[in-house]
């Protein structure tokens, strides 16, 4: 395959990478599954969703009140934007200077999701932390305050250490899925602005964001609720496993398994989706060209 940049496999095929669109994206995507992902945080961190019968309970769930949901949207735009954002970019650098498809796939995006999930620890623990349905806390800066106050600066990263080992894999499977398929995947047949091409280019972007979504997010199951329950109870990293293999055994190797597939799968998949579709549309306006150069592929200064 080509390796120069405007071969590189960047979101939507042979266009640079935008930063304005891959925003975008993360952003739409983290709007439309935030009842998803309180949903999981309640299930895989045990949190006790109260109600007298099924349907009360998938309210709280899946309903107001919606807390922090500034924090979180803020938190998960930026954050998936910056890792699919300098991994496509990154990788289109490597492959310009000679690099295996291989190394250009993995070093950036073990980097970038290394990178902003420590940054982003405290927004996620706090976050997290205020779905418990009986969390006294207001919103985010509430919690925040209280783990300061309680744990000191360093609980504000506590949980650090399951969350990047849970956050790495899942995106650099997810990017490694994501630009196998776009090798494998036809490529379309009818040139940009010509009608069915922009439905020949969504139609591959739907299934690679469906494989890469689901791949990242079965994988990594067992880190997100070893992470939760941190969260929750404070304990270190050995003691939550230890304990919840002395109470679960290996069932709590997918607790909130279901739940976690759609809550991850469904916005790394949509972000990726979406965001091709917003540089195809751009593309198409003149407003995002492709590639030309390998400075088209620089990374943003700055999860």
């Amino acid at each position: 395959p080509d390796r120069s940049p405007a071969g590189s496999r960047c979101m939507a095929p042979g266009a640079q990478v935008d930063l304005i669109s891959y925003l975008s994206g993360a952003g739409l995507a983290a709007l439309v599954n935030f009842p998803l992902w309180k949903a999981a945080a309640i299930g895989q961190s045990g949190f006790t969703a109260q109600g007298p019968t099924f349907f009360a309970r998938l309210k709280v769930l899946l309903g107001p009140p919606y807390k922090g949901v500034a924090a979180t949207l803020f938190g998960m735009t930026w954050a998936r934007a910056a890792i699919f954002y300098c991994a496509d970019a990154g990788r289109d650098r490597m492959l310009a200077l000679g690099a295996s498809p291989a190394a250009a796939t993995a070093l950036p995006a073990v980097g970038i999701s290394t990178l902003v999930q420590v940054v982003n620890q405290p927004i996620v623990r706090g976050t997290i932390t205020i779905q418990d349905p009986s969390s006294r806390h207001a919103g985010l800066v509430a919690a925040l305050r209280h783990i300061h106050a309680t744990r000191g600066v360093s609980g504000l990263w506590h949980g650090t250490v399951p969350a990047v080992a849970k956050t790495v894999p899942k995106y650099v499977v997810a990017i490694w899925v994501k630009d196998a398929m776009q090798e494998l995947l036809p490529k379309p047949t009818a040139p940009p602005g010509a009608p069915g091409h922009r439905s020949q280019v969504l139609q591959a972007s739907a299934i690679k964001s469906i494989a890469a979504g689901v791949a990242g997010a079965a994988l990594t199951n067992p880190l997100d609720v070893i992470r939760n329950e941190m969260f929750k109870t404070d304990e270190a990293l050995g003691e939550t496993t230890r304990r919840l293999l002395r109470r679960e055994g290996a069932s709590f190797l997918w607790r909130g398994m279901a739940r976690n597939l759609v809550a991850v799968a469904a916005p790394i998949g949509m972000t990726i989706f979406l965001t091709d579709a917003i540089v195809d549309y751009r593309s198409s306006r003149g407003v995002a060209s492709p590639a030309a150069s390998a400075s088209a592929a620089t990374a943003p200064a700055a999860s």
